[in-house]
């Protein structure tokens, strides 16, 4: 059968003029970050820059993988109380090519961000080799994005052909691309249902296996002489844990700027708000779990680790706000089911989980290369991490642009 004709411009919605500003905003935000991270990298404090820069490359890459994992656990269990919710996650994949292309500027900051390079770890020479190290995240990052995409593809094209089914002129490159061989709607869901569980496995476990390797190479590794078996699960369940936060902060303004209280009800806040409470729970106890085995083994490469954070200044005030703040203390509000279907008070608390999951990560990768008294928390901190925000928000943004899938109707579940 021919492929369904379309649009020759991409896909639009109604785009409400808060989303024209906010686009605007975004840019300003894109462009004060990446002047700040310039005079911070060629002058003003190239350590404080590559830090803060490896902060939120990691921060905001992990909530845009996160948005993709949840749609593809959203499959395998089946789930169907909220499609548009999944649509979502799925469109924070925009900010995953320019994640790759951060990644790979990483190689001009190697040298304030791996002191392993001029003082090698004694028997980790090879393992700790910067060629090496960036070469295996590299493919790394090139096979979870070759899954993701994979998984992307299938998972879209149902609802970009139906919608464009019809339509009089050719579509664009993106879309023929997305509908080359189309088989009309009934086949092409049979299909895609039969392919996207097995993808949906693959994208979890190359998360997992990518993230833990992530965590282990640009985050243990700035402290060569510390190791923990666990922290690749904290890691990636952490990072789980705020890109649904994120994706409630996404679903809660998609709600209020679209009008779309009957696609993203309150119920499908609540069931957002569970999964955040339960994987809240998890995170905290894998924290627990590995803070446990390190504090009572008090092995000097290990705790060492621990006590600079806990115990030391002005690191200690940060743990004591992260612990209670983004551990203790959402997940004690997010029990309560009213709280989670109040659009207001739930976008309070993802908002709150977000800030304290970039101070969590700050405090696993600054205290491990800043050796001065102060804090480095000013200007080029938050100007930085302003324009990846910005950068995040255009690129779903744009996602958004072509596809915007939460205009869709669900259709049949098969």
């Amino acid at each position: 059968m021919m492929a369904p004709e379309a649009s020759a411009q991409p896909l639009e919605g109604n785009w409400p003029e808060s989303i024209r500003r906010l686009r605007f905003i975004l840019w300003v935000l894109l462009v004060l970050g990446t002047v700040a991270f310039l005079v911070g990298a060629l002058g003003a404090s190239p350590l404080r820059a590559w830090q803060t820069y490896l902060i939120n490359f990691l921060f905001w890459s992990g909530i845009a993988q996160a948005g993709l994992v949840f749609s593809a656990t959203y499959r395998l269990a089946n789930a169907n109380w909220g499609e548009t919710v999944r649509r979502l996650g799925e469109g924070m994949a925009g900010f995953l090519p320019l994640s790759f292309v951060l990644f790979l500027l990483l190689f001009f900051g190697r040298s304030y961000l791996f002191p392993w390079i001029a003082h090698p770890a004694h028997g980790k020479e090879s393992w700790l080799s910067f060629p090496f190290l960036f070469a295996r995240n590299g493919i790394g990052l090139i096979i979870l994005y070759a899954v993701s995409f994979t998984y992307l593809y299938y998972s879209m094209r149902p609802n970009v052909g139906d919608n464009l089914e019809g339509r009089a002129a050719p579509a664009c490159k993106l879309h023929q691309f997305l509908i080359r061989g189309w088989q009309g709607s009934a086949r092409e869901r049979v299909r895609s249902d039969r392919v996207l569980t097995p993808w949906a496995v693959a994208l979890i476990l190359s998360y997992v296996a990518i993230f833990s390797l992530r965590a282990f190479d640009l985050v243990m590794s700035l402290d060569p002489t510390w190791y923990s078996t666990l922290f690749g699960a904290y890691f990636f369940m952490g990072n789980f844990f705020v890109g649904l936060a994120f994706l409630a902060i996404t679903a809660i303004f998609v709600r209020k700027s679209w009008n779309l209280e009957s696609q993203i009800t309150s119920r499908n806040l609540a069931d957002l708000g569970k999964l955040m409470l339960a994987f809240g729970m998890v995170t905290g106890d894998f924290f627990f779990s590995q803070f446990l085995v390190i504090w009572y083994g008090n092995l000097p490469e290990e705790i060492g680790f621990v006590i600079h954070r806990t115990k030391d200044m002005p690191w200690a005030t940060l743990s004591w706000i992260v612990l209670f703040a983004g551990y203790l203390g959402p997940v004690v509000i997010l029990f309560s089911r009213t709280v989670k279907e109040r659009p207001r008070s739930f976008l309070v608390v993802s908002l709150l989980v977000l800030f304290v999951m970039w101070l969590e990560r700050y405090l696993l990768i600054v205290p491990s290369l800043w050796q001065e008294k102060s804090l480095p928390l000013g200007w080029i901190e938050i100007l930085v991490t302003a324009g990846f925000f910005g950068a995040m928000g255009l690129s779903i943004l744009g996602f958004w642009r072509r596809f915007p899938l939460f205009f869709f109707s669900a259709g049949p579940k098969h």
